[in-house]
């Protein structure tokens, strides 16, 4: 096979998958293929945010690694070039707006032919990989969208939640947490539906910024938000959601003034179907909204309560 019909095929490969995990793993099996004596680490900021550290995706017959901020300070030097060239290294970086996202790092010169190939491929795959992020993201309130809610939480479930495991002897758990804003139909009737678009999008906004960049914040549906979230046990957990629940309640939002919201959440496990956590967490939901509004309400703790949606005039959605 010549290096023009790998190079297709390679490409072809990529641009044809639609899921981001299989793209991961399909550019990983690539550079195994046309690299396969090299010593190499590759690494990426999976969500592509700013916000997120750089990630080790795949790394092969690395001895002795350099350090990750020693690898950053080289790819700086080649900021208008694609690739740099040392007498022993081969240095490839991925850009966004000016940031660094990917880092491709070769512990070896390539030829040019197979520089070239490997820096084309993985541009491919980062275009591919953004245009599938594209996808996902919900227009107004710039978060990722209800169509990715059940994919995402099947990969938790199933314990693919990081590309690599944590290594940590105190290891955090999945939580799945459901946001609604309190008397929002009032917001629509009062002020009218930009107002209320307005008032979507800056909660959105004040939500992923007080979330970690490797949890994933959904607008589930209207003025609701899903999101999935670590933490160390459930009181780490309500405290972190009381925390950012505080901080809406602390904004000013324009002509509304001030927006609260109720939450429910309860805990990710692997023997649960999507429609029964989204259920649990629902549930918790209702009853802060029946007791009160503008509090944090954890599924676990409702053991013996009664949870029967019952005919009243509490506004849910």
């Amino acid at each position: 096979m010549t290096t023009s019909t790998c190079g297709h095929e390679y490409t072809i490969s990529l641009l044809e998958l639609k899921e981001e995990r299989a793209l991961y793993q399909q550019f990983c099996d690539i550079l195994q293929s046309l690299l396969p004596e090299q010593p190499l680490s590759f690494f990426i900021r999976p969500s592509l945010s700013n916000k997120e550290a750089l990630k080790l995706i795949y790394q092969q017959h690395v001895s002795e690694p350099l350090a990750l901020h020693e690898m950053l300070e080289k790819a700086q030097l080649c900021m208008s070039k694609p690739v740099l060239i040392s007498k022993s290294y081969t240095c490839m970086p991925l850009r966004l707006d000016d940031q660094v996202i990917g880092l491709l790092w070769i512990y070896a010169v390539l030829t040019p032919a197979n520089c070239n190939l490997t820096a084309h491929l993985m541009n491919v795959f980062f275009h591919q990989l953004h245009t599938l992020a594209l996808a996902r993201i919900d227009p107004l309130s710039q978060l990722l969208n209800r169509q990715t809610f059940d994919e995402k939480v099947l990969e938790i479930a199933s314990g693919q939640g990081f590309l690599q495991p944590r290594d940590e002897p105190d290891p955090r758990r999945w939580y799945l947490a459901l946001f609604d804003i309190d008397h929002f139909k009032r917001v629509n009737d009062s002020f009218g539906h930009v107002i209320g678009d307005e008032v979507i999008l800056l909660t959105a906004q004040h939500l992923k910024e007080n979330f970690r960049a490797e949890d994933y914040v959904f607008r589930y549906g209207g003025e609701e938000f899903a999101i999935l979230f670590q933490a160390h046990n459930d009181s780490e957990a309500q405290s972190l959601l009381d925390r950012v629940r505080g901080v809406i309640r602390s904004v000013t939002f324009p002509q509304v003034g001030q927006v609260t919201l109720s939450v429910g959440f309860t805990d990710v496990t692997d023997v649960m179907q999507v429609s029964e956590l989204v259920n649990q967490a629902d549930m918790a939901l209702y009853h802060a909204k029946q007791h009160g509004r503008d509090r944090v309400v954890f599924y676990g703790t409702l053991e013996g309560v009664s949870l029967q949606v019952t005919t009243s005039d509490i506004e849910l959605f």
